[in-house]
Formats: C-alpha cells, structure tokens, sequence
C-alpha cells in the first residue's frame, strides 16, 4: 500500500512538472490526499460486502445499500457493465484528471448531514484552483448544501464556499467528470446487477475553488468540508468525496533587458510571463505610462512593471536599463595640412550616438567647429557628451609645412623645330612642381619634374614654382629661358654620270660656311657618314649609286631630310639601223635615222676593220659607195658616236646590197617606215621589169599587201595600222622585158 501512494505521488509531481513546463493554464491535474474515512469500491473477489467498509445511499438492511465496483471485481463476478478503472484514473478534457485512492483501502470521505470531513494534502502546494471529485447520496428530495474552507501551511484557513450545492450521483448535469461506471448491492456473494448503467449513472461531479490572490502565494494543507443540508431525521443526503484536482498557481517572470545606447533613449525591457492565470496586462512607470509587455525608449535606469493576472492579483518586476555606451566621433580637418601662417577648421563627424557638448585641446575651445594655427605639427583632441551620459573623444594631427625654396632650372637651346625639355635641377620628391607661361597668375601648364614643348619655332620664357602636398607655393616662380637654333640650308646639289671604271666627285655647290659641316650617307636614314666635306669622291664606279648628304651646324641642328644625288654610269649611244637607200649599175646608197644623244658616226665597208665619217659628213645619217662594177656587192656597217668615247654604240647590222646588172632585180631584206623619208617604202628594183606581182605575209600566213605595179611600194601598214617590227615573208613574180619569168621568194625586216 505504502509503495502505491507513493508511485502516485511520484506521477503528480511529474505531471504537474511537465504542464508547468509548458506553461499550460487551468490544467487539472490530481492532487494526492488523505483523510479518507470508508472504502466504498469492491475491488476483487465475489464478496462486495467484505472489501467494502460501508454502503454510500442507504442502511445496510435496506434495498439502498449500494456501492461501486472496479473493472476487474467486474469481471471476476460476471458482470459486463460498467465498473471504474482498475487504475483509478479518471479524465475529462474540459473537468481535468483525478486519481482515486486505491480501491484496497479507504477511498471516499463521506460526510453526512450536519458532520465536517477533512481531507489533508500529501504534500503542502500552491494553486490558483482546486476541484473536489464528489457526488452526493439520497438528494434526490433534499439538496446536499456544503461550506468549504482551505486551511495552509501558516495557519490560516478562508472560507470559500457557502451552502455549495453536490448534485445526487444519479441524474446531475452540472460539472460532470464520469457517467455511467454503475452500482452494486453491498452483499456477502453474487451474483450482481449493476444498476444505472443505461440511464449514464451513477456520475462523479466537481466542486471547483478558486484561490484569492493572498492564498495562492500560500501552502495549502486541508480542504474542510461541512454538510449543512437541511432536514432532521437522517444523516442523508451525504456527500461523498473521491479525489481532488488542482491547477497549480505557477508565475513565472523572464525579462530581456536591452541597454540603452548612445543613439538613445532605444533601451528596452520585454517581459514574458508565463504561468496558470494569465492572460496578463502590465503597467510601468514610465512617461507616459506603457501598458505592453514590452516597454521602449527607455533611458539609463531602474523602471518597475505591475502585472495583473486574470484573476486581478499584481506582481511587481523592477528592473534596471543600463548604458551602453557606444559613441563615437572623429574629426574632419580642412585642410588636413597647413603651410606656416596658415590655419585650418577642425570639425566634429558624428559617429555612432548623438553627442551634444564639444571640448577641445589643447585651448579651451568648445563647439562642433573650431579654426586653428598652429605653427608646428600639433595634435587636437575633443571629447564629446550628452545627457545620457555617453561620452566619446577622438583627435587629429594637424602637420604645417614650411614653404619652399625657388626650384633651379637651366636654360635650354633646341633646334628650330625640335622638342624641348624643361626640367628642375635636383627635385625634390617631396614636392610637386608646376609650370607657366606667365610670371605670375594663369593656369598651370603641367605639374611635373620637367615640362615637354613640341616643334620650338621661337624663343619663348617659362616659369615653375615648388608646391609641398599641402599647397604651400614658393615665394617666386623661377624664369626658365628657351632659345632656338636655325636649321642650316639643304644642300644644292647635282646629279652626275660617268663612264664605267671612273671615278665621281660628288660637290655641295652651297657657298663656303666654316660653321656648316657636310656629312655624306649611302641612307636616307640613319647609319654612320662616308665622308664629311663639301666633296666626295667614288673611286672607280663600276655601278649606279644614290647617296645623301646633311647639313650639320655648330649648335649641332642637322638639316632634314638628307639630299639626295645619284651617280649614273654613261651607257653606249643604241647602234643605227641601217637601210639600203637608191641602187645603180655603179653606186649604192646607205641610210639610217638620227639616234638620239649621238654627235656623229662612224661607217665600215670591210666587216669593222676601220671605220671611217660617212660620206655625208661626221654626222651625217647616209653614205653612198660610187664606181662599182655590176653586180658588185657591198656590207655597210655604221657605229653613232657621242662627246666621250664610252658613248660609241656597237656596229649596227649588216646590211648589204648589191649594184644592178643589166637584168638584175633587187629587193631591200630590211626597211624602216617611221616617216622619215628614208627607206620608209618596200619595193622590187630593177631597170628591165615588165610587169610584176608582189606580195606581203605576215609571220601567220596572212596576206597584208599585194601590188603589180612596179612603182608601188609596201609602206609597213595592214589596213591603215602601222605593223609591228618583225620579219614579214614575200613571194615576186616578175616578167622581164625580154619576157623571161623571174619567181622569188624571201624575207624583209621591218625595223621601226
């Protein structure tokens, strides 16, 4: 028995653990007690009388005597209706869980009409409500009226309820936990009916309590339970108590507290309360007043918030916001560096938080803004508050700069044309500098080490002055002077030809200038001279040759481009073309054209042996041979001459011709129709002609002029077109005088 109460006990307290856990509200749950004083369940067994201590409704002698039965007696005995747990456990989601005592032993604490029952908790706790697993006997006429009271562990007792009606455990509609588990007569043997079964009787009902504000922070020990049901001749209606149910008074308080920062007031104290009586509404002390869960904007310090629960109790939480000082600034100067004599505004750049009171140091300066000049490198400091007592400091070096010297830069001279560079002598590189066209004022040119002019025609002055990073200037801008050297003349010069294996002085015919020098190049471009002078001589040219030559001043300008001059070799004049001009019986006649560039002629008669002037004279185009036999045949060679001898042109062709018999016929191998009246006509000679047909073909076969009269001659056109130089067939067919018939054929060079 002893280890049965005390598994029960263990399961309240875990269960009771578990819900408020959960922060579960007006959850029931059974409370283990004692105090009971009749044992009216028959448990095992086939005798209900034996394991019973009394009958609940009426004397043990009348058709009333009746008790409740257990599952397992239930089985034991035939019945199969009704019968309560065998573990006792009874649960409702709306009523809550109640635990019976075991059905060995006392189980149910009757008081009857006029009499006080007592029930004690096992173990002293605190709660918001409480609910008494009961019902009523023989009130079915006669109301069952009860007065509670709880007593607790202090002493004190309250009364809570007042003539509280118990419904008859048969046909109740109030508060109903269970229905319908049944009854039994109490008798020494079977067999049993249970009774109720059909009409959900009998029925368990709940008494409930709600504890005041003062008693739930207590330890309650007893429930008092005093019948005070009218009437006079019985002790019914009796109430009859099976177990108790409580909703243990929980409270729980867990705050968050978020400090207030420097961008405040932003701190906070969010409550979440948990706990059998809630919903809950709060009050701070605040201002305004805040009635959240949750109060914001709060500053440093302590607040208090009175937490009302649904039944009206208070809880008061206090609690303190603290500072979280996270401010922060820093400074802003402009400019960050200063030249000597020169000041500088220091500004606060707010941070993090709001500050609003500035000191300064060194000084007592105050203020978001504050104008310094400091003669040497100095560090300020400024400190920042407020009047949520954040406070911040930040500090700023201010560098001066001493202001430089003039920079030094040299003149520069550059050849007309030519880029130039300026440059400071030893910069410094701490400095920058810049460059003008002006003295004073303008707009710098660059700012540089050196400054680049393009194409210097004239001579033109430039200034540049030091700066430090802070812009500090020097106190004058340094003149720089810039000169121009002329370029000198191009040289004149002449092209000239030599004859092969000579050799060719080349000359500048620009006049005498002991401050220009002349440097001769095989380039155009580059490489290194040949020869410096006004002359130059090749040695033995044996090929044509382009060379060039500069002009070099004093100040070392250089004309450009180099002049160019060609050496050319004198080649041989182009040797005659020779044709066979009037034949006789005695004499024959040569012609040729005028070639160009010649100065006269040379003839030979004996295949170059000698050469001698023409018979028309040193420079005559033609030469004639008199007082040759007949039939006497005669090759003409003719060379053009020219001023040098390397000029004289190689021996013409031979040509030859042959002087007339009496019945001799002649046509010319070689004519030349280039209109200049002579030998420009091909035609068939001879003194004893009668009639002839003469024909023309070119190198394909083609006919491309005929005639039979034998004064017509072929004047080297087809068709009005003049006919290339070539070798053109013909065919003659002659009837002399004497009517002998002479057939030829053979071939004549047209030479233009």
């Amino acid at each position: 028995m002893a280890a049965l109460l005390l598994m029960r006990k263990l399961l309240f307290l875990l269960v009771s653990f578990i819900l408020l856990s959960l922060g579960l509200q007006a959850q029931f749950i059974p409370v283990p007690v004692t105090g009971f004083s009749q044992d009216v369940v028959a448990e095992s067994g086939t005798n209900s009388l034996a394991v019973t201590t009394s009958q609940i409704d009426g004397p043990n002698a009348t058709s009333s005597n009746n008790v409740l039965y257990s599952a397992a007696f239930a089985a034991a005995n035939g019945v199969t209706a009704g019968g309560l747990p065998d573990a006792g456990s009874i649960s409702s989601t709306t009523a809550g869980s109640y635990q019976l005592a075991s059905y060995g032993q006392n189980n149910a604490l009757f008081v009857q009409r006029n009499q006080t029952g007592t029930l004690a908790l096992q173990t002293p706790a605190s709660f918001a409500k409480i609910r008494l697993l009961g019902f009523s006997a023989e009130a079915n006429t006669v109301a069952c009226l009860l007065n509670i009271s709880l007593g607790f562990s202090d002493g004190t007792v309250t009364p809570y309820l007042t003539n509280q009606t118990l419904s008859d455990w048969f046909n109740g509609n109030i508060n109903v936990v269970a229905q319908g588990m049944g009854r039994i007569k109490r008798q020494a043997a079977g067999p049993y009916t249970p009774e109720g079964i059909s009409q959900n009787n009998p029925r368990f009902y709940f008494i409930e309590i709600t504890l005041n504000c003062a008693d739930r922070n207590k330890l309650l020990q007893t429930i008092r339970i005093n019948n005070v049901s009218s009437g006079t001749t019985s002790v019914y209606p009796n109430a009859v108590f099976m177990a108790v149910a409580g909703s243990a008074f929980t409270q729980a308080i867990s705050p968050v507290i978020t400090a207030s920062d420097c961008t405040g007031p932003n701190g906070s104290i969010a409550l979440t309360v948990t706990g059998s009586s809630g919903g809950y509404t709060y009050a701070w002390s605040t201002s305004p007043a805040q009635t959240s869960a949750t109060a914001t904007g709060l500053s440093p310090g302590n607040y208090n918030c009175v937490i009302t629960d649904a039944s009206g109790c208070t809880t008061t939480f206090n609690g303190t916001v603290s500072l979280n000082n996270n401010a922060t600034l820093s400074i802003a100067a402009t400019p960050a560096t200063i030249c000597n004599g020169s000041s500088t505004q220091l500004a606060v750049v707010p941070g993090t938080g709001t500050l609003s009171d500035f000191s300064w140091t060194p000084g007592t300066l105050s203020g978001t803004t504050v104008t310094v000049s400091p003669t040497v490198n100095t560090t300020y400091v400024v400190t920042g508050t407020n009047a949520l007592g954040c406070s911040a400091a930040a500090q700023f070096t201010v560098n001066v700069q001493a202001i430089p010297a003039a920079p030094v830069a040299n003149a520069v001279a550059v050849c007309n044309g030519a880029n130039a560079t300026l440059a400071v002598s030893s910069p410094d590189p701490s400095l920058n500098y810049r460059w003008y066209a002006d003295a004073t004022g303008g707009t710098a040119l660059v700012t540089a080490n050196s400054y680049s002019v393009t194409t210097v025609t004239a001579a033109a002055t430039y200034y540049v002055e030091a700066v430090t990073s802070a812009g500090c200037v020097s106190a004058a801008r340094t003149a720089v002077q810039l000169s121009v050297n002329p370029i000198p003349a191009a040289a004149q010069l002449a092209d000239t030809s030599v004859c092969p294996v000579t050799d060719a002085t080349l000359r500048v015919r620009n006049s005498i200038d002991p401050a220009i020098t002349y440097r001769w190049y095989s380039a155009l471009t580059g490489g290194a001279p040949v020869a410096t002078g006004y002359t130059f001589t090749i040695v033995g040219v044996s090929a044509p040759s382009v060379w060039y030559v500069e002009a070099v001043s004093a100040a070392g300008c250089v004309s450009t481009p180099r002049d160019r001059i060609s050496v050319s070799l004198i080649a041989p004049l182009a040797a005659p073309v020779v044709a066979v001009g009037t034949i006789s019986f005695s004499s024959i006649s040569f012609s040729w054209p005028a070639v160009s560039g010649a100065t006269g002629y040379l003839v030979s008669t004996n295949a170059g042996s000698t050469y001698l002037p023409p018979s028309s004279g040193g420079s005559g185009t033609t030469h004639v041979i008199d007082g040759l036999p007949g039939n006497t045949s005669v090759t003409l060679l003719v060379k053009a001459t020219g001023l040098r001898n390397c000029e004289t042109s190689a021996a013409s062709i031979p040509v030859s011709a042959t002087t007339l018999s009496t019945r001799e016929i002649f046509v010319p191998n070689v004519f030349t129709p280039n209109g200049d009246g002579k030998n420009d006509v091909l035609k068939v000679y001879g003194n004893y002609i009668g009639s002839v047909d003469f024909r023309i073909f070119n190198q394909w076969g083609q006919l491309i002029f005929s005639t039979t009269d034998v004064s017509v001659g072929w004047d080297g056109k087809h068709k009005g077109q003049l006919q290339p130089v070539g070798v053109y067939a013909y065919t003659l067919k002659l009837i002399r005088l004497d009517g002998t018939t002479v057939t030829k054929k053979g071939s004549v060079n047209l030479i233009q």
